[in-house]
């Protein structure tokens, strides 16, 4: 059919510890070829049912990390608001 979209396949390969209402894991999906991306980070907000009503599931809120650059940015970044004197 035209116009019609695969369903979109996406592996977890690594479950980290969430922040908040933000869980993070390292996922892989594949490309219209059938063959593998590379593994990216993300990081998305994810609702329950108990906090927030009839919904429970990721959201489209969040950041998808694609490379090696956009981690250590990320990573510096953190470094960065650790170590300015302003957090707790």
């Amino acid at each position: 059919m035209p116009g019609t979209k695969k369903p979109f396949k996406e592996e977890v390969l690594k479950e980290l510890p969430a922040i908040g209402k933000y869980r993070i894991r390292i996922v892989q999906s594949e490309k219209d070829d059938g063959t593998k991306r590379a593994p990216a980070l993300d990081i998305r907000e994810y609702l329950t049912k108990e906090k927030e009503g009839d919904y429970e599931g990721f959201t489209k809120r969040g950041i998808r990390l694609t490379s090696a650059g956009q981690v250590d940015l990320l990573k510096d970044a953190l470094v960065e608001a650790l170590t300015c004197g302003q957090m707790e």
